[in-house]
């Protein structure tokens, strides 16, 4: 049995542990816990500099607790700080931006805003539900805290109202089919994961498996356009690789194969696996700041790095006179055109391309460049955004480390920081969305 020891916890740190020292001075992050409690622990694994602990008993609970939104919390991993008063979820948002800032890209942040989320729960506009042998057969849920074990969710709170119902409809239709959860260790059985895409009135489910049978594929097109009248197109989703849920070939099984969305006064048709942002209503607020930040009039031209399906350069770029878009899927590529159609925005130019080889090839020039990159950044590249000559930059990211990376590395090739602020576009999580506007220092 490991031995247990009792900490003090002093603060909240990237990755949505809580911070603790022991009595010799060493570092340990926990799983759970917040700061000013004083619990009792026990070790799960250790490293030369820090260990990682498990919190057993708490002996000393912050006034700051709260009573937590569903029962599956803390088991399922879909929350960090359900039981955290929602202010302080945001002050320590952020302070692990600031402290990242400070840590990995030696810059200082004396004030940081964290803009709010309106919605706390039912925000997420996508919900990816893991496919597991539960104990009246197949089961849908969602993966423990820093684990691929699968657990209940039975009144998750993060996904928009009417996800949980279908969700546990889809349960209750599937096992009722010759349909079997896929086991990633053995590779027996078919169906991987179902993600739920919803607009907040209609929804698109896409069930995905790792061949192409779908058993009972005729019966669960009946059921689900039967009971589930919200779901408006069905689609079937092959996906050969285990390292990413929405890749792979898709199969429309019924309806038109795509989920429209409304955002800042243009249409946006999303594919089934086009990546979109979470929170529909914090992106909107992330426009309207980078409206304001960027100031740009009909004379600009605007260079969007990671363009997805539009939702940057075709919001922000509708009055500009020249808008490109770098996207390396070539689903997302695709959908970023049918977008600017939709829109009338004929003169924007889609380049599909890996972006770094876009920086290292191009020369033209443009007055602002947007960028929102994966969580992994960009990278030392990042340095060649410079020749575009661009007055100003917006940097979008879901990770403050690689952010603070990549615009240390901005601030190393002739750029100034404009302003800093981070949005709440995962509430109930460690997650936070940092948007940095940065200026040349020649223009």
């Amino acid at each position: 049995m490991e031995p247990m020891e009792r900490l003090k916890i002093e603060k909240l740190v990237a990755g949505g542990y809580s911070l603790a020292r022991r009595s010799d001075g060493k570092v340990v992050f926990l799983q759970e816990g917040y700061p000013g409690e004083t619990v009792i622990a026990s070790s799960v694994k250790g490293k030369q500099d820090f260990q990682i602990m498990k919190v057993s008993h708490l002996i000393s609970p912050s006034e700051h607790r709260r009573e937590r939104l569903c029962e599956n919390f803390p088991k399922c991993g879909g929350c960090d700080w359900q039981d955290l008063e929602y202010f302080h979820q945001l002050y320590w948002k952020g302070e692990i931006v600031k402290e990242q800032f400070r840590r990995v890209g030696k810059m200082e942040l004396s004030q940081l805003v964290v803009v709010p989320s309106q919605q706390r729960v039912n925000y997420r506009n996508k919900m990816e539900f893991v496919s597991y042998p539960g104990k009246e057969g197949l089961s849908l849920g969602l993966y423990a805290r820093g684990s691929l074990t699968p657990v209940d969710c039975d009144g998750c709170v993060l996904g928009l109202k009417g996800f949980d119902e279908t969700r546990r409809t889809f349960q209750e239709i599937l096992r009722k089919t010759p349909l079997r959860p896929y086991d990633r260790n053995g590779g027996s059985g078919e169906l991987k994961h179902l993600v739920l895409r919803g607009n907040g009135n209609q929804t698109m489910a896409i069930l995905i498996t790792k061949g192409e049978n779908l058993p009972g594929e005729a019966y669960i097109v009946e059921n689900v356009q039967k009971r589930l009248k919200n779901v408006k197109t069905l689609v079937h989703l092959i996906n050969t690789s285990d390292k990413v849920v929405l890749r792979g070939v898709a199969r429309v099984l019924y309806g038109d194969g795509v989920l429209s969305h409304q955002l800042s006064w243009q249409r946006f048709e999303i594919p089934p696996t086009a990546f979109y942002q979470n929170n529909s209503g914090v992106t909107e607020a992330i426009i309207d700041h980078l409206e304001r930040e960027l100031g740009m009039t009909d004379e600009d031209s605007l260079l969007d790095l990671y363009a997805g399906v539009g939702t940057f350069s075709l919001t922000l770029g509708r009055k500009l006179r020249r808008v490109v878009a770098v996207e390396s899927s070539p689903v997302s590529a695709k959908a970023f055109r049918a977008n600017a159609k939709i829109n009338g925005m004929f003169a924007t130019q889609s380049v599909e391309s890996n972006v770094v080889d876009y920086l290292k090839k191009q020369l033209d020039s443009f007055t602002t460049v947007v960028m929102d990159p994966p969580r992994s950044g960009v990278g030392r590249d990042i340095i060649l955004v410079e020749k575009f000559k661009p007055s100003k930059v917006a940097y979008i990211s879901c990770d403050p480390t690689t952010l603070a990376r990549d615009i240390s590395l901005l601030k190393s090739s002739g750029f100034e920081i404009v302003s800093v602020k981070a949005f709440d576009m995962f509430p109930q999580t460690w997650h936070v969305e940092t948007v940095v506007v940065l200026s040349s220092s020649k223009s």
